[in-house]
This record gives C-alpha cells, structure tokens and sequence, in this order.
C-alpha cells in the first residue's frame, strides 16, 4: 500500500516541477526588436525592476522619419545593462529580447495586456544604437 502512494507523490512532484520549469524558466522565444526608446525607468512595489518601452518602426518609416504607435514593452535584468540603456534614451536601436510564458515578479513587469504577443519580455543585449536622426 504504501509504494503505490509513494510512486504517485513523486509522479505528482515530477509533473508540477516540469510545469514550474515549462511555464516560468524555459524560453518561449527569443529575437531581435529595432525601434527608438521612448521610456525608461527602475520601478515595483517589493521587487524593484527596469522597464522600457520601444516605439517600433513600421515597414517603409525609416527612411521617411515617421512613427509609428506600435509598441514593445520590456523588462531588463542586470544593473549593467539598464545603465547602458538608460544611456540611450531617444536613441533608435536593436535589441535582443528572451520571452518567457509567464512572469515572475522579480525578472519583471507582466505586459501581457500592451503586447502583441502573450509573455513577459526580458531584454538581455543591445546590438545596435543609432542617433533617432540617423534614419
């Protein structure tokens, strides 16, 4: 009697273990945005996080200066990185974003209402930063 209670609690820990992982640690996607810097900043009521948000440029608007209202909302982990951001404000760049499924407060805000696509966005790298007139 008591190893089929065994094997059944293990099984259950086993399975609610992968969907922690699943859900939360295991990245969904991952890829590059290109847009301007429109906001910045460190905020959160226990965990306090860097969030920014990107105007993306439309297909065709880079040559022609206008912008669009598409926007990318993003969390930032690491002090080194948000300096260098934060360095960038107003600037046109590339970023390298991980997207998770689900968010954990303390990698971030949850923008699943403002972004296209359901998930929490992590920026880990920036590839490229150019002055907003250089388009």
């Amino acid at each position: 009697m008591k190893k089929p209670v065994i094997i059944s609690v293990l099984v259950l820990l086993l399975v609610i273990t992968g969907y922690i992982y699943w859900s939360y640690f295991n990245t969904y996607s991952e890829g590059y945005r290109e847009g301007l810097l429109q906001k910045f900043s460190k905020r959160g009521n226990i965990f306090k996080t860097y969030e920014g948000e990107l105007v993306l440029l439309g297909f065709g608007q880079r040559n022609s200066g206008v912008v669009n209202s598409n926007f990318f909302y993003f969390s930032v982990q690491g002090k080194n990185l948000a300096d260098s951001l934060d360095k960038c404000m107003g600037k046109s760049m590339r970023v390298h974003y991980v997207q998770y499924r689900k968010s954990l407060p303390w990698r971030g805000e949850n923008y699943n209402d403002k972004n296209s696509e359901t998930g929490q966005y992590v920026i880990d790298q920036i590839d490229n930063v150019k002055d907003s007139n250089a388009y």
